[in-house]
């Protein structure tokens, strides 16, 4: 093994050490911070709720502003 070989060991045990995802922790799709559920971390799908808290929040905010919405969409008749 080289030098630079030796080194870059070190400094990934060094980093996987720090990291929240792990061997025994992986994330993936049903990790709890993979999911919308009201946490700033998720950003997936959670019964029809997509993004992390701010996104949703924002999305509301900009929904509010928005001439158009659920109640009247844009299409050909209302543009």
């Amino acid at each position: 093994m080289s030098k630079l070989e030796d080194i870059s060991v070190q400094y990934r045990k060094r980093d996987e050490a720090r990291n929240t995802y792990n061997k025994n922790k992986e994330f993936n799709s049903a990790h709890p911070n993979a999911l919308s559920d009201g946490d700033d971390k998720g950003k997936g799908d959670n019964n029809g709720s997509i993004g992390s808290s701010t996104d949703i929040r924002l999305r509301k905010e900009a929904e509010a502003r928005n001439k158009y919405n659920k109640n009247k969409e844009y299409n050909d008749a209302t543009a």
